[in-house]
């Protein structure tokens, strides 16, 4: 079976460089599977799940926005960071999560941050269950 590279690099150093079956990433407008031979495109990632698949076995990593990049033979995924399910605290990511909801938005700007701290909470949450 063929395979893919994923790369995903955050800031601070190279998170990942594997070999991967399949690859799901969660994009600004939805999700995104890909698998080894898809066309090359540019995407800006959303706030969410990462899953990667090597053969029988799953991962996931919760990534906060960037972008995507896919060519013939790799997957750049560029994020401001990336965690491991065992790095996120579920009581955290609740309390994050209804300081989110009690933001009261009145204006564009606002509605903005609601909206991305609203989304970070739900999707660290996700990977939690």
């Amino acid at each position: 079976m063929a395979t893919i590279r994923c790369v995903v690099v955050t800031p601070e150093k190279t998170e990942l460089d594997l070999q991967a079956d399949s690859l799901t990433v969660p994009l600004y407008d939805g999700e995104i599977g890909i698998l080894p031979g898809r066309a090359p495109m540019v995407g800006r990632l959303g706030f969410g799940i990462m899953k990667v698949k090597q053969g029988s076995s799953e991962t996931s990593h919760y990534v906060d926005g960037g972008f995507v990049q896919v060519r013939r033979e790799a997957v750049y995924v560029l994020t401001d960071r990336m965690l491991k399910p065992e790095s996120i605290d579920k009581a955290q990511a609740s309390s994050d999560l209804e300081k989110a909801l009690a933001i009261v938005s009145s204006s564009p700007e606002t509605f903005a941050l609601k909206d991305r701290a609203v989304s970070q909470a739900r999707a660290k949450l996700r990977l939690q269950a």
